[in-house]
């Protein structure tokens, strides 16, 4: 109860009751007291769909969705879905705060309710793993094994920790304690990290703005991905199983012809020495360890469906990001048909199903 006002919570006022998000506030540096995200936001607990959409955040407005596996199959057997990754609010990258107990504390709760809530689903369900980064690397290998235990997989986090990027050596207990356990490590790509041109310009000034993000992303996720490849996390630990999801795959083709030909060209090798950087030392080619142990997920995409061979169909898995304002619920099943027309059927198979059956361990 001590760390209670430091974590999302229902606070009871004369008029009503009030979800107070301060993780969001502090994302996002709120300090306008009439922000609802400050202020609280005015609900009412006998209204279960509403209540759900305010702890998922960015769902349709035609979606009530539910937060317990009863509900969760139902909406999944409407649109023909067998299993659910269940991506939590860890995707912020804030945890509870930066009070390093109040964010074990924080992980802990939602880890518990996860494993309490699903364990009877987990071949249907995988919940992801919260992570008490501001406690520091050994406490979040100690919550990964903990949760691990529990039957939760993968980890979630977001695409860049201020000051941490993954590439440096103090994460190494964590690529080692992952693939260890083969549980993936979940990269939500919401752009955060990225400083993009237009965020400093009014929305009615930014010319294309959403598409703008969209592309944005796509090439924020590429540096990303070289980061994991080119750095050697990928080569020294090769049970590694590294996952860019919410984004699209079609650039992955590009990525990997790219690193590869720069870690070959001489004229590069000699650029980068001039320049003061590391030459790669990688025993392999980038697209390799790329082919071996990334997976990108996407949601319509037919770039990606059409460079399945340039990619290898591996690293390749479809998703419909049920319940976000993006999702394809609840028509996914004519949107696949749609654009996958053409492919064969074992290959439509193995993206729309095996793969992320193998990956994180459904048993339908």
């Amino acid at each position: 109860m001590k760390y209670r006002r430091q974590v999302p919570h229902l606070e009871r006022r004369a008029d009503g009751v009030y979800l107070m998000r301060p993780d969001i506030a502090n994302m996002m540096s709120i300090s306008d007291a009439k922000n609802p995200l400050v202020a609280g936001i005015k609900v009412d607990l006998d209204d279960e769909a509403n209540m759900a959409r305010l702890a998922i955040g960015n769902s349709q407005g035609h979606i009530a969705a539910s937060l317990y596996p009863k509900g969760r199959l139902a909406e999944m057997e409407k649109d023909g879905v067998v299993a659910e990754v269940l991506l939590g609010k860890s995707a912020t990258g804030y945890f509870g705060g930066p009070d390093p107990d109040v964010s074990v504390a924080w992980c802990k709760l939602n880890n518990d309710w996860y494993a309490d809530t699903y364990k009877d689903h987990l071949g249907q369900f995988a919940p992801s793993i919260w992570l008490p980064v501001p406690a520091g690397v050994d406490a979040c290998v100690k919550e990964l094994e903990r949760a691990a235990g529990l039957g939760l997989r993968p980890v979630l986090m977001p695409e860049v920790i201020r000051d941490k990027p993954w590439y440096l050596r103090e994460w190494e207990p964590l690529w080692e304690a992952c693939a260890a356990l083969k549980i993936p490590f979940v990269l939500h790509i919401s752009g955060t990290g990225l400083l993009m041109p237009w965020v400093s310009l009014k929305p009615e000034e930014n010319p294309a703005g959403s598409l703008n993000t969209w592309i944005g992303m796509a090439g924020h996720t590429a540096e990303l991905l070289g980061m994991f490849v080119n750095s050697g996390i990928l080569e020294r630990h090769p049970d590694l199983q590294v996952v860019f999801t919410e984004l699209h795959a079609g650039w992955l083709a590009w990525a990997m012809h790219l690193y590869d030909h720069y870690t070959l060209d001489p004229v590069n090798r000699e650029q980068a020495k001039g320049f003061g950087y590391p030459v790669s030392s990688l025993k392999e080619l980038p697209s390799y360890y790329i082919k071996r142990q990334v997976k990108c997920s996407f949601l319509w995409d037919p770039m990606a469906i059409k460079n399945r061979h340039e990619t290898g169909l591996d690293c390749l898995m479809w998703s419909n990001d049920y319940p976000h304002t993006e999702s394809m619920w609840p028509d996914s099943q004519a949107l696949i048909e749609k654009q996958f027309a053409g492919v064969p059927e074992d290959e439509i198979t193995t993206l729309v199903h095996d793969n992320a059956a193998r990956l994180y361990g459904f048993t339908v």
